[in-house]
């Protein structure tokens, strides 16, 4: 058993802060349906969006169908909007742990390739935004996950060296880029993944409340690793 100890927390937000990819998935497959007549797939969505961090528009075009970016988002957003406004929730754990990290004055990031506006719905609907010193989304830098400048980046804002710091993501791409940022990454195993794509991750846990953790100062240290 191994016993890290941490001077800021970076989360990725879609299916890490909270459970939101199956309502993705459903306003991508409402608006390709509607704007394209095309099937956009579960199998679709978990091999390309999820697997390969792929955006629906591109997915279109590969399969043979003219799109506009544009038009694609301003059609899905609302669907999005009004999903997450019914069935949003927050990781179990997750708020306990973010007041524990703000009492202690942890800096805490979100590090997602989702736009900011799709970001700042979800951390709104859940009253979680104020918890959030530095948020980095797909506007905020060129490179994407699996690069590491956008876990990086989130250690450069926040002020700490990424070895001080402990990133939380639920996807293989993601897992890469923090380690290859050079931080600490655990987990997230929910029923939209296998242990076999978090393999990289230095633990794996169901929920924040799987977290044996202390606080000492504005430090936590992390136990049962």
């Amino acid at each position: 058993m191994q016993t890290r100890t941490f001077k800021a927390l970076l989360f990725d937000a879609d299916g890490t802060l909270y459970d939101s990819p199956p309502l993705h998935y459903e306003a991508y497959r409402r608006t390709s349906d509607e704007l394209y007549g095309f099937n956009f797939t579960p199998e679709l969505f978990r091999r390309e969006c999820i697997g390969k961090y792929k955006e629906p528009t591109q997915i279109l075009r590969e399969q043979g169908i003219p799109c506009i970016d544009d038009d694609f988002r301003t059609r899905k957003q609302p669907y999005y909007d009004a999903l997450a406004a019914e069935k949003l929730m927050a990781t179990k754990g997750l708020v306990d742990l973010l007041e524990e990290a703000t009492h202690h004055m942890i800096p805490c990031a979100v590090v997602t390739g989702a736009s900011r506006h799709s970001l700042s719905v979800s951390l709104d609907l859940l009253g979680i935004q104020k918890y959030f010193s530095v948020l980095i989304t797909q506007e905020d830098t060129d490179h994407q996950k699996p690069h590491p400048h956008p876990f990086a980046l989130a250690a450069e804002r926040i002020g700490n060296n990424p070895s001080e710091c402990c990133a939380f993501e639920d996807t293989t791409i993601g897992i890469a880029s923090a380690k290859a940022a050079g931080m600490f990454c655990i987990g997230i195993h929910h029923e939209g993944n296998t242990p076999q794509q978090l393999a990289a991750a230095d633990h794996i846990v169901q929920d924040f409340r799987a977290l044996q953790r202390e606080y000492r100062g504005q430090e936590i240290t992390i136990t049962g690793l």
